[in-house]
């Protein structure tokens, strides 16, 4: 993979990153993996934070669960499942809306004097400007919001649901909230003594199990998860699973499913590498997963660019880390000739 180590290679001498690992497959076959560091060795168990790629590998996942069961459907007014008032634009939202990004407030900050994890759903849900919309507005409280409803629904906290409604049947025994150990993480954050906590402001607010954000996972996880994506999750219908993939707002900014990255030409940070119709997400620290469910190939890539461009130019600019995954992306492409 000529392009893809001169890619990394070039990432790691500007200074854009320090850890990086990539893997490359198609169905069962393995075609690449690289683990590239700087001042240590990473290997398939090193921990990232996988930050907004939590949404698909936790949320989702939990969200698809309690709609494959019947607990939930695409039409319900999340407001349904509290017992708080609140107005009727509030009202008229629907799960649909939450697993679209498709609401009119965008991303906000919920670590405000008074909130905690018993009351933030009622929090932002009395968010005067929150209601209905069809252009995508990515929000990160959509997917807190859902996080407390599937909660209600599944009976216990998202932590312990995800751990054993997701993570057992696929296999995955590493990826966790709040690791303990932390003898084999990248840090994501500013400091040394932050290793193992959350970057995500609003998932470390609410003590690092958040529906945004907070899942720590490896490179052997990542790969049984994105191997989920291409053959169908085990934990949910094929048909429930199939109704996650579609685009439903095919005339947006950008294409979604239930959830997930729907990738068509809106999106450049797949290199033109997947076709259209692949699925995925990006996490704001430098991670992301995507598989191309027609041809069978995925990629996933774990790093800590995030934190590495936010020290080099002195602000979180995350138009480098989306810069990044389009160039890796095109690299894999180049050499695998599509």
């Amino acid at each position: 993979m000529k392009h893809l180590e001169e890619c990394i290679q070039k990432l790691m001498d500007d200074k854009l990153l320090e850890n990086i690992a990539v893997k490359v497959g198609r169905y069962d076959e393995d075609i690449c993996e690289l683990y590239r560091s700087k001042n240590g060795s990473i290997n398939e168990l090193t921990l990232f934070d996988m930050a907004s790629v939590s949404k698909i590998v936790s949320t989702t996942s939990l969200a698809l669960i309690a709609i494959d069961r019947g607990l939930m459907s695409l039409d319900d007014s999340p407001a349904d499942f509290f017992d708080f008032e609140c107005g009727e634009d509030q009202k008229n939202l629907k799960i649909r809306n939450l697993l679209t990004h498709t609401i009119t407030i965008p991303n906000s900050r919920i670590n405000m004097p008074g909130v905690t994890q018993d009351n933030v759903a009622e929090f932002i849900l009395k968010e005067k400007d929150i209601k209905p919309g069809t252009e995508f507005r990515y929000s990160c409280v959509s997917f807190i919001l859902l996080q407390k409803i599937v909660e209600k629904l599944l009976g216990n906290s998202q932590d312990v649901l995800f751990s054993e409604l997701v993570c057992k049947p696929l296999g995955m025994t590493h990826t966790c909230y709040n690791p303990q150990d932390k003898s084999n993480i990248v840090n994501s954050n500013m400091t040394d003594e932050e290793i193992g906590l959350v970057n995500d402001f609003n998932s470390r607010f609410l003590g690092g199990v958040a529906g945004n954000a907070g899942v720590f996972s490896n490179m052997k996880d990542m790969t049984l998860f994105a191997k989920g994506l291409l053959k169908g999750l085990p934990f949910v219908s094929k048909e429930t699973f199939e109704m996650a993939t579609k685009d439903y707002i095919p005339h947006s900014s950008m294409g979604r499913g239930l959830g997930y990255i729907h990738v068509d030409e809106r999106f450049a940070q797949t290199g033109g590498l997947f076709s259209n119709g692949s699925i995925g997400h990006c996490g704001h620290t430098g991670q992301s997963v995507f598989a191309d469910r027609n041809t069978g190939l995925y990629t996933v890539i774990l790093s800590d660019a995030t934190l590495w461009t936010t020290k080099k130019y002195g602000v979180d600019d995350y138009d480098n880390i989306m810069k990044m995954r389009e160039d890796l992306h095109g690299a894999i492409k180049k050499d695998l000739g599509i």
